[in-house]
């Protein structure tokens, strides 16, 4: 890389920035000095190229290196250009009380679709590693589904890299490395390196023959230990502005699931393995009676459960039963259930519905089919996943009044799909709550997202989400585990709008202590 010298080199001062908490110098490499309260946080101030990918017209791909470009900085105006042959990159710092702003312009000059580019924007030091922090693991973020706000804590001060701009995709933040003195801060239009699709949605965003794209960042600094939605409080605001919060949905009384199946007790004369009894002979026309008559009997016991535990309503997860191993156990399409289910159907929901209980199933956005040969079932992805949950929720609606849907496999925990789906909707069946297996932050606008106090420990909506939308709620899984150790979070939690689920098919010893988080929750 050949840096050819700014016609001014006069260095930038603290002290000529009226309010100006930071102290920041720039020079013929461009920012040369970032401290606060005397400590330097910078290792090196030189924005550069890190790589870009330019595609021809037949589909064939170049790589650009910081080697095949020049720079020159105006220290004067705070401006760095980088010229590559087939782009030029400005990038102008602008100073600010507690932080740096860039604002980046990339031409492309080529005949070339420019599919990706990455940008060092300057490499910062640290005095003691960042709280949290773990050699190679990356702290980026990609700014769908939440603002990105990256810190690093080093106790007496906290780092920030912000995205300042809401939802236009762009890799920004901190690069893995080996080493937590420092590290370089990046910005993508494109995944970087092959770890990324794996923990990032598609990140996609060309700048064709002869357009421009802008990028505005920041790298922030403040006193003390400072939370990132302390940091970018400003940020959050903006993004709730942007995107506010729609769902409507007063009644938390807690929600009952009921499982009319377990996997592992499938039998020859049980196939779906009904009420997890493997000895049940549910085959033929005397099977098939007597499977009836025992749904009646498990829905008459799951209304008297329900009714103790002040019960909202309840959701049934496998209403095809459980004929498949994981992850296909859950059908998720309440318009396919399987011969000795169908006739039942009706009259189960109606036991429900009859005791002023609001009723919900499973619902997937992909399709269930089954294979020609071997009897094993897939789901299959679909182009229209909003379309397949719109016609699912219409059809349980019309049929037996469902107004509860726990959404299964939409996407997965690190890239779920995007939550406009789920907007529309929500927007096209507004008397419905949806409570999606997978979630970022702007899931919380418009559902209630499902949260696994079993599986992962969560209890409650986290405070990331609240400092956005601060009357967000979700739905916990509850029972099965150490409810009595963490009362009182879930006590807290249920006091500020999160609904609890609980076993409602019998009289698990886990409703017990549930139904008094409710009681002392209203005390409150």
């Amino acid at each position: 890389m050949k840096t050819v010298p700014g016609l001014f080199l006069a260095a930038l001062l603290a002290a000529n920035i009226p309010g100006l908490a930071l102290e920041l110098a720039f020079d013929e490499h461009g920012l040369s000095s970032l401290r606060e309260d005397g400590v330097e946080f910078l290792q090196d101030g030189t924005f550069q190229l890190v790589n870009a990918t330019l595609q021809s017209l037949d589909g064939t791909t170049s790589t650009i290196s910081a080697s095949q470009t020049t720079t020159a900085v105006d220290s004067q105006l705070r401006v760095t250009t980088v010229t590559a042959p087939e782009f030029t990159v400005t990038c102008k710092c602008e100073p600010q009380p507690d932080r740096v702003n860039y604002t980046i312009d990339v031409t492309n000059t080529s005949a070339k679709i420019l599919r990706g580019i990455c940008l060092q924007i300057a490499e910062l030091k640290f005095p003691k590693p960042p709280s949290d922090w773990k050699p190679l693991y990356p702290r980026l973020g990609h700014n769908l589904g939440s603002p990105t706000i990256d810190v690093a804590d080093v106790g007496d001060a906290t780092l920030g890299v912000c995205n300042e701009d809401l939802g236009r995709p762009l890799i920004v933040g901190f690069p893995g490395g080996l080493s937590l003195s420092k590290r370089p801060v990046w910005i993508s239009s494109a995944n970087i390196g092959w770890l990324s699709p794996y923990l990032d949605p598609l990140i996609e965003r060309p700048i064709f023959p002869g357009g421009i794209d802008r990028y505005r960042v920041s790298i922030r600094v403040q006193k003390g230990s400072v939370t990132a939605e302390k940091m970018g409080s400003d940020l959050l605001g903006k993004f709730r502005a942007a995107y506010p919060r729609e769902l409507r949905w007063k009644d938390r009384r807690p929600v009952g699931a009921l499982f009319l199946g377990r996997h592992e007790s499938v039998s020859r004369a049980n196939p779906r393995a009904w009420f997890d009894d493997p000895k049940a002979d549910f085959s033929g026309a005397d099977g098939r009676a007597k499977f009836q008559q025992a749904l009646l009997r498990y829905a008459d016991e799951s209304v008297r459960v329900l009714k103790t535990m002040h019960a909202q309503g309840m959701i049934v997860w496998d209403s095809e039963g459980e004929e498949f191993t994981h992850p296909v156990t859950y059908l998720g399409d309440p318009r396919s259930l399987p011969p000795e289910m169908e006739p039942v159907a009706d009259a189960f929901f109606k036991k429900f519905t009859e005791a002023g209980l609001r009723t919900g199933v499973c619902l997937r956005p992909q399709r269930a089919v089954r294979a020609a040969y071997g009897g094993e079932a897939f789901q299959i992805e679909l182009a229209d996943p909003e379309k397949a949950l719109t016609e699912k929720i219409a059809y349980a609606k019309r049929r037996w009044g469902c107004t509860l849907f726990y959404i299964d496999s939409n996407g997965d925990p690190n890239v779920p799909l995007d939550a406009s789906i789920f907007r529309r909707v929500a927007a096209a069946h507004p008397d419905v709550l949806l409570m999606p297996e997978h979630k970022n932050a702007l899931y919380y606008a418009y559902t209630a997202p499902f949260l696994s106090f079993f599986h992962h420990g969560i209890t409650s909506t986290p405070a990331e989400v609240r400092a956005i939308y601060p009357n967000a709620f979700g739905v916990i899984y509850a029972p099965e585990g150490p409810i009595e150790e963490h009362r009182a979070e879930l006590t807290e939690a249920v006091r500020r709008g999160d609904i609890l689920i609980f076993h409602g098919w019998y009289d698990d010893p886990h409703n017990a202590l549930i139904k008094r988080i409710y009681e002392d929750a209203a005390q409150r």
